[in-house]
């Protein structure tokens, strides 16, 4: 998303490119768009996705010490206080136990499943590395610290991306003002995702978990009365036994951990 053109945005959503534009330059100036970053499937590194939750109010001290706990590759800091954070473990118990010892015991937590991915070349670690520092990056510059011509970039990027094995996605804050709004929903309960896009209008599947069964949405609304109304709405829908609008304070990534796991792969093609 953060690395299509204004027309490609345009298409998807049946604006112009200009309007696209303004619009992502309005979400930028009021902070609802705080950046972007890179998010790899973890899978690609053969390890879990686990999201643990802090429903109670946490400080940004702690959500801070929670990125130096083994294996956690982001924390989400909400507007309530409460904490979502991103686990990415070769032992979930482990690193669990961890987290507990650093912020206590969670209130609760999501596993979520991925499909087997295809092993990645050198030239897409290579690319992978470079966007985690800077996502929207110039392809020249990005060409000149890979090594790689335009084209190959071009094609490893694109290829990445359709298969999600990388996501390229802003860093959402809060909701403010009028006019259009774009937000974070949490659907708890099995009920397929066409369902949901009937009910919330443009939607995105963020991420998904089994146990529980939860959805995380990219949603889009008028206002706030908008969301509100999509929001009761997708609440009565059978099998959904929960929905909620989760708005973050801040996103904090822990790039060097992620950044680690990259090199290691890179590593590992040097070696014989």
């Amino acid at each position: 998303m953060a690395r299509q053109s204004y027309r490609a945005l345009g298409n998807l959503v049946s604006l112009s490119a200009p309007a696209v534009r303004d619009r992502l330059q309005a979400l930028e100036k009021s902070d609802i768009i705080q950046g972007y970053w890179v998010t790899p499937d973890p899978t690609i590194f053969g390890r879990q996705d686990l999201l643990v939750f802090y429903q109670d109010e946490r400080t940004r001290e702690e959500a801070v010490n929670a990125l130096t706990v083994r294996d956690v590759a982001f924390v989400a800091w909400k507007i309530d206080g409460g904490l979502t954070v991103q686990l990415w473990p070769l032992n979930k118990e482990e690193s669990v136990e961890e987290l507990t010892r650093k912020l206590g015991e969670p209130s609760g937590q999501a596993l979520a499943e991925h499909p087997p991915r295809r092993p990645l070349s050198l030239a897409d670690w290579r690319i992978i590395d470079v966007l985690l520092d800077d996502p929207r990056i110039e392809l020249s510059r990005l060409c000149k610290a890979t090594g790689l011509s335009p084209k190959t970039v071009r094609k490893h990027m694109s290829s990445m991306i359709r298969d999600e094995e990388i996501y390229i996605t802003p860093r959402l804050g809060t909701l403010s003002g009028s006019g259009e709004l774009v937000y974070h929903l949490v659907v708890d309960g099995k009920v397929p995702l066409s369902e949901l896009r009937r009910a919330l209008g443009d939607t995105v599947l963020v991420n998904e978990t089994i146990e529980p069964p939860m959805k995380y949405l990219l949603c889009r609304a008028r206002d706030l009365a908008d969301v509100t109304s999509r929001t009761a709405q997708t609440s009565k829908l059978p099998g959904v036994r929960s929905v909620r609008v989760t708005l973050n304070r801040e996103i904090l990534v822990a790039t060097e951990f992620v950044h680690s796991l990259v090199r290691a792969k890179i590593q590992g093609f040097a070696e014989p």
